[in-house]
């Protein structure tokens, strides 16, 4: 739901206020990151021992079966992980939550920040001046690439539908030239498709005959064209959508300066998005770039090639990468001289990259001093859905959204992210039967996109057990204030965090602390301890926790009450032509704000 002070049809502000002011419910948002990370020695602490901890549902939570999830017809069908008569919640799952809010609340290093690159969408308008053309070399880190200038004529697909996405040489006659078009300032590219081709393949003649109201009217007019062989020719084949009627044939360019550069950082950037393109798609017809294949770009105002695609609408990749967009002191922990809460309690691997010695490689991993194991509940107790029930999209990272990840502009400027992704607790949905609030998660269809999960209802106590070993006071005191946080705040588990799955309560039922008589034997060798706060305390005070403002936000994004209403659907939608979506919200926003509308902050909840 989006508020604010004027009806407009959104609820929010109208288009000629501050973006600032726009507050909206969305089930992520971001606590702060002090820029300060504080570093020790890794010392031998005098504390080993056991947690002994329940986990108590507030709201649905699920946990995905490793293997053997069947699928049908490309819609998942998941359930509950279980193993041995009990149902499960992985020992790595809480050990990687629960180290995401001690990380938090200790302000340590971005351990998870990857050489990550983004890309984005270069709308149209901003995409003017094309040319297109074909490679003639590669570039070198020395030596820039060329790039032959090419005309354009267009032939109906239906003609060459027995090609399969790629680039082809052909010979074609001169003739051809009375059919180029130009990629810029054309309405309806389209209506000037080609009507004389040149020739294709043997089957060409067949297949005209056999589709006589086609753009080639007559063999006569095919074979005035294909006579002559009097020059190659590259026939464009590209990915096919319904909407597309032609392909491309490229020839040589008449312009007399028929030749342009382009730089090594622009192939590169090609390079990049060749490879997600091949990550993403099992199938995409372009591995690498090569000699002969056809190419669209811009040009600078030295006249080189930029911005090189296989699109008319590209996708551009951004000047900077996820790791530039932190500070220095955020980056993680490498050396066993200092290093952060996080990195002291579960351990660290550092910079681990090629450029150092293979002799040092192994000296910067650090082995946990925390141990987690599974957390069980026996079936026969399990409150839990008999079959996977349909439920909307779980949700997927999107840190393109520069107006929800970073603090201003995009990843070509010089900005910072927002801070450490939290899920807002959904209060419909805590100690609530699943049917009080299906409609807000449940949608028309099962569709790719979407998944049927076997989850858990609200209510079930799972038993788990934390071991440490040689932790310092104040190292323990965060490791027990991360399990069990403060009265009123809960932690999330599991898949569908958006949706307001996940939502749990930790409660530690004992602490255990080693003796340090070692004639005892290993029965006796625990002694339960009544200081749990004592420990706590000490963290606190030696942190100033209570004057952090990380600490600060964890307390709202974490609480079970909060401000924000999510009983009608976990994301903002919006209706459009009878779809009601979120991509619709999106859409309508970016239109409204010019495309700068903002994330509001944690304390903007209060």
């Amino acid at each position: 739901m989006v508020k604010g002070n004027n009806n407009n049809k959104f609820g929010g502000n109208s288009s000629n206020q501050r973006v600032e002011n726009m507050k909206f419910d969305y089930p992520y948002n971001f606590v702060r990151i002090e820029e300060k990370v504080e570093r020790e020695a890794i010392d031998k602490g005098d504390f080993s021992g056991k947690i002994i901890c329940t986990l108590t549902n507030k709201s649905p939570i699920f946990f995905p079966e490793s293997k053997g999830n069947e699928n049908y017809t490309n819609h998942s069908r998941e359930m509950f992980y279980k193993k041995d008569g009990k149902y499960i919640i992985p020992a790595s799952s809480l050990k990687g939550s629960f180290r995401s809010v001690l990380e938090a609340i200790s302000n340590s290093c971005l351990i998870n920040i990857k050489d990550s690159e983004f890309d984005r969408r270069l709308p149209m308008k901003k995409y003017n001046n094309k040319n297109i053309g074909i490679i003639k070399t590669l570039p070198t880190k020395v030596t820039p690439g060329v790039i032959v200038l090419a005309d354009i004529a267009r032939i109906d697909k239906k003609l060459v539908n027995n090609y399969s996405e790629g680039f082809y040489t052909l010979k074609v006659s001169n003739k051809i030239k009375n059919y180029k078009i130009q990629l810029n300032n054309i309405k309806n590219p389209e209506d000037y498709a080609i009507k004389n081709l040149n020739e294709l393949d043997s089957n060409l003649k067949k297949l005209i005959k056999a589709n006589p109201n086609s753009i080639i009217k007559t063999i006569e007019d095919f074979e005035a064209v294909t006579s002559r062989q009097q020059m190659e020719a590259i026939l464009w084949i590209s990915p096919d959508i319904n909407t597309k009627k032609t392909q491309k044939i490229l020839f040589p360019s008449s312009l007399q300066n028929r030749t342009i550069k382009y730089s090594y950082e622009e192939f590169e950037n090609l390079l990049f998005f060749i490879n997600k393109m091949n990550k993403d798609s099992n199938n995409y017809y372009i591995h690498e770039l090569k000699i002969g294949d056809a190419i669209i770009f811009q040009t600078n105002n030295k006249n080189e090639a930029i911005n090189l695609a296989f699109s008319e609408i590209p996708r551009i990749k951004y000047k900077n990468a996820l790791k530039d967009m932190i500070h220095k002191e955020l980056t993680p922990c490498e050396t066993f001289e200092k290093a952060c809460y996080a990195c002291r309690i579960f351990g660290m691997t550092g910079n681990n990259n090629e450029d150092k010695k293979e002799e040092d490689k192994d000296k910067i991993s650090l082995q946990g001093r925390v141990f987690f194991k599974d957390a069980t509940i026996d079936k026969e107790k399990a409150n839990i859905q008999p079959r996977p029930i349909l439920i909307k999209s779980l949700g997927e990272p999107h840190p393109t959204l520069t107006g929800f990840y970073l603090e201003n502009g995009t990843y070509d400027d010089k900005t910072k992210i927002r801070g450490r992704k939290f899920y807002w607790h959904h209060k419909d949905k805590l100690n609530r039967d699943y049917s009080s609030f299906k409609s807000s998660i449940t949608p028309a269809k099962e569709e790719k996109h979407n998944s049927s999960i076997q989850f858990m209802n609200y209510g079930n106590e799972f038993n788990f057990e934390v071991s440490f070993k040689n932790l310092k006071e104040d190292e323990l005191g965060l490791l027990l204030l991360t399990l069990e946080l403060e009265n009123g705040m809960l932690h999330k588990f599991g898949k569908g965090k958006a949706l307001g799955f996940g939502s749990s309560e930790v409660k530690i039922t004992k602490l255990l602390l080693q003796s340090k008589n070692k004639y005892e034997s290993f029965e006796s060798s625990y002694i339960e301890s009544e200081d749990k706060k004592k420990f706590i305390d000490i963290f606190k005070n030696k942190f100033n926790l209570e004057n952090r403002k990380q600490w600060a936000d964890l307390k709202i994004i974490m609480g079970q009450s909060n401000k924000l209403d999510f009983s009608k659907s976990p994301f903002p939608e919006l209706e459009k032509n009878r779809h009601i979506n979120t991509l619709n919200w999106f859409t309508e926003m970016k239109k409204i704000y010019e495309g700068n509308f903002k994330l509001p902050k944690i304390q903007d909840y209060k």
